[in-house]
């Protein structure tokens, strides 16, 4: 059982959160400001931190800010007044392990709990990496699943399990084949074993997706129909936020290190480059053929970098989505989509970044949901949205021009 820090400034709701946490045989102590919160986390013995976003003083977002400054491993789940998603997702990309929004049900508090603190223990203690190992062979490290399946056949066999066996659950459940189902010519549905999708990049006929949460990187096989699972690498102690795809390389971005990383195209995607990135919370990435584009959260910026020793920035440009998180570009049309009001932005970028209007689907693919990573691939929009463990292919010409 663990150790958990409560941060809130009402009396009823710390009283309600302990007395559940104590129930399930965990040891709380509470606090009712960031300055308090910054010295119990001191404490090598908290194991998971329950932050409010509204505090007195200062708020959730800076207090979460020291604490990822000074113990990065330590789980924090933020509690979000309703409708806070802005905050939420902003939280998320700045090292939050998971959010739940008030009001909240026992059990809501029990699950997230249990998995921030089964995915926090397995950073302390370094067992992502190792388990991982121990399960394919002794000091060795490769990918995780087998090549493409032939035809959707998933050898399930040759399954290995990663960290806590959560990706095993998920993948056993699912039969480890991505189905689709059909809404139209262009319109379909991809079930994944992930629902933390924070980027998609095409590369050709391969589909690259990073789960914020697992510390994943999937690899799938596109055939024009369907999704087939090629392969899976755990990147232990990553925060991905972004990734983006070339013929020879990888690139992803991370939120808590505040760095893009460049990876070699193999089996373990080592990394061989490692760059500042320009803003303090990168949140998504994009290859266009020639240049590398990075966007920001906090700085809602969208930047151009060149391909050289120190991944220059050769321009930026001021994003029109709140807390963008997908970034797709055709040499002349640049499109952006932002985690707040799950909005579609149309651009044009020749000589000058020219913002065209804002977008939506007429009918939400996931109403309520925030689009968590995006992209376009033959000219069809590719989403996902946050907590759902789906893919989403739709054709634009079904976007609404709305107000930006």
């Amino acid at each position: 059982m663990a150790k958990i820090l409560v941060v809130d400034d009402e009396p009823d709701m710390i009283w309600a959160i302990t007395h559940v946490l104590l129930s399930e045989g965990h040891s709380v102590v509470s606090v009712n400001s960031g300055e308090e919160a910054l010295v119990k986390v001191k404490d090598a013995a908290v194991g998971l931190v329950l932050l409010d976003f509204r505090l007195p003083g200062m708020d959730g977002i800076q207090i979460l800010e020291k604490i990822k400054q000074a113990r990065p491993e330590l789980p924090v789940i933020m509690v979000t007044g309703y409708g806070g998603i802005e905050e939420a997702v902003q939280a998320i990309k700045l090292g939050a392990a998971h959010y739940i929004s008030k009001p909240f049900d026992n059990s809501q508090l029990v699950e997230s709990v249990n998995k921030a603190l089964q995915v926090g223990t397995l950073k302390t203690e370094g067992l992502f990496g190792k388990r991982l190992a121990e399960k394919i062979a002794p000091g060795k490290a490769k990918d995780i699943l087998p090549k493409a399946p032939h035809k959707n056949q998933l050898w399930l066999g040759n399954l290995v399990p990663w960290s806590a066996g959560i990706t095993l659950f998920f993948l056993f459940f699912l039969g480890g084949i991505y189905f689709w189902k059909g809404a139209g010519a262009s319109d379909k549905e991809f079930l994944i074993g992930h629902s933390k999708v924070s980027g998609l990049a095409f590369s050709g006929t391969t589909l690259w997706v990073t789960d914020w949460f697992t510390e994943q990187i999937e690899r799938y096989a596109w055939d024009g129909k369907n999704l087939a699972l090629a392969g899976s690498v755990i990147l232990p102690g990553a925060h991905l936020t972004g990734i983006a795809a070339g013929p020879d390389f990888i690139f992803t971005c991370d939120s808590w290190k505040k760095q893009i990383h460049k990876h070699a195209r193999g089996d373990r995607l080592t990394i061989i480059e490692t760059f500042p990135s320009p803003g303090p919370e990168p949140s998504g990435l994009f290859y266009d053929g020639k240049y590398l584009w990075s966007c920001d959260g906090k700085t809602r910026k969208i930047y151009q970098h060149a391909l050289d020793a120190a991944l220059t920035v050769l321009a930026e440009y001021d994003s029109p989505a709140q807390f963008p998180v997908g970034l797709f570009h055709d040499g002349v049309t640049f499109w952006t989509a932002g985690a707040v009001g799950t909005k579609i932005y149309k651009n044009t970028l020749t000589e000058r970044f020219k913002p065209e209007g804002a977008y939506a689907f007429k009918e939400s693919p996931v109403p309520g949901k925030s689009v968590s990573a995006f992209t376009l691939h033959d000219g069809q929009i590719w989403a996902t949205y946050e907590g759902i463990n789906r893919i989403y292919r739709r054709n634009p010409k079904k976007l609404l021009q709305i107000l930006p």
